[in-house]
């Protein structure tokens, strides 16, 4: 089993199925399908999607940061990424540039 497998079997403590666990990240937004659960779950080796590991986040209650690890994904910074203040002068064209260049990043 890989290392994020054995640490959502870990805090699994419920027995929680994929079902219960797509409704339970559903029910705040996360949509994520049956299947996509479950083969995490079973240790089937792949690299997981934020939607997944936001649903093992809200059911499990396992912090991003830990799942991103196990997941051997960059983990990330615990507070927010804020633009500066005067960030507020650019115009449309200008934070839309911005926002598809994180997109790009985050797509490594």
């Amino acid at each position: 089993m890989s290392r994020l497998s054995n640490l959502l079997n870990d805090c699994n403590t419920e027995n929680l199925s994929a079902r219960r666990i797509r409704v339970i990240a559903g029910s705040s937004g996360v949509v994520v399908a049956n299947t996509s659960i479950s083969k995490y779950l079973r240790g089937e080796p792949e690299s997981p999607s934020e939607s997944v590991l936001e649903a093992f986040c809200l059911a499990l209650k396992i912090p991003m940061n830990t799942l991103r690890e196990a997941a051997g994904t960059p983990s990330g910074e615990l507070e927010p990424f804020v633009l500066p203040g005067r960030a507020n002068r650019l115009n449309a064209r200008q934070r839309e540039l911005i926002l598809h260049t994180v997109r790009v990043l985050l797509n490594e």
